[in-house]
């Protein structure tokens, strides 16, 4: 896994964490819209993911 997975992990979690807490405490539209950013980041990781796997660029080769 490389650094631009786990920075899109991160960002994923942590738009969608704002953006819960924004739509909960304030504004809900930003909040949704922040929530939704995160789950295209989180989708974006999981592709990622799915090409390091089939092209086998795994860290531990087995």
């Amino acid at each position: 896994m490389n650094g631009g997975t786990i920075i899109l992990a991160l960002a994923g979690l942590f738009s969608f964490f704002a953006g819960a807490y924004i739509a909960a405490t304030g504004d809900r539209a930003l909040g949704i819209a922040l929530m939704a950013m995160g789950l295209i980041f989180q989708m974006m990781c999981l592709r990622h993911l799915k090409q390091a796997r089939l092209k086998d660029q795994d860290d531990a080769r087995r």
